[in-house]
């Protein structure tokens, strides 16, 4: 069994390898990383929730808090078996020059690994989910999927999200109502309560926010912040206040 120091030593080079190859990646894979990160560095996650509008900070946040009170080595562990899993041979692609192994790799790695989340990283069709066919905005491949498989209509991803909250984040109104019509529940809520017209009215996607409201979107569900649409109007543009507005029976 590999001693402390050689885990420690084989994670460092997996950092190293993940911070170079970011692009390779997948953003839930990322985030399943960056977690695994984060509690070998910073150990229990103990920060403050990142406010409302910050959607990335709370993604990250959250897969770190899930963590719990994961070990070091655990975590170093799980890091390891990640890449290995998405790159077998990840090892030998890590440069061994001198150059690499200098106190300036430190002193970035932090940054590098922190912001690594890339939810527009290139992926190869095979292995694409429809999670990434609706990011990527291919209707006809997610209808493929769905009619494939339609429990995966509200089926949430590693992110507690459905296709709707991605559609919703992307302002891809095409998206949101073909996976209407194909029995999305309009108001169902991500991880943190959020519906898709929480994120609609949040990313300023006005053409979005007025297809959910014809489509009977319920504008008063709290999240668990206990924010509702109501109470976020006052920070959003003018068109989207009179788009709400012009429904005053919600």
């Amino acid at each position: 069994m590999a001693n402390a120091d050689e885990i420690n030593s084989v994670f460092e080079a997996a950092t190293e390898f993940v911070r170079d190859n970011t692009s390779s990646f997948d953003s839930d894979t990322l985030l399943k990383l960056y977690a695994r990160y984060k509690q070998v560095k910073a150990g229990i996650c103990n920060t403050p929730k990142p406010g409302f509008f910050d959607l990335q900070g709370k993604q990250k946040w959250s897969a770190w808090k899930k963590l719990g009170d994961m070990s070091r080595d655990c975590a170093m562990k799980e890091y390891i078996d990640t890449v290995s899993e998405h790159n077998p041979k990840w090892q030998s692609k890590v440069s061994k020059s001198p150059d690499k192994q200098t106190s300036g790799k430190q002193m970035t790695l932090g940054v590098a690994v922190s912001t690594m989340m890339n939810p527009d990283a290139n992926i190869d069709d095979e292995l694409k989910t429809v999670f990434d066919w609706c990011k990527d905005g291919d209707i006809k491949r997610v209808v493929q999927l769905l009619e494939d498989n339609s429990s995966r209509i509200d089926q949430k991803d590693s992110e507690g999200m459905v296709l709707l909250h991605w559609a919703c984040d992307r302002g891809d109104a095409q998206m949101v109502n073909t996976l209407l019509k194909h029995g999305a529940n309009i108001n169902i809520q991500d991880a943190d309560g959020q519906t898709g017209l929480h994120f609609a009215v949040i990313c300023e996607h006005p053409e979005v926010v007025r297809l959910l409201l014809k489509s009977n979107a319920d504008i008063n569900i709290p999240d668990s912040d206990g924010q509702t649409v109501q109470s976020l109007v006052a920070d959003t543009t003018e068109e989207i206040k009179q788009i709400i507005s012009s429904f005053p029976n919600r």
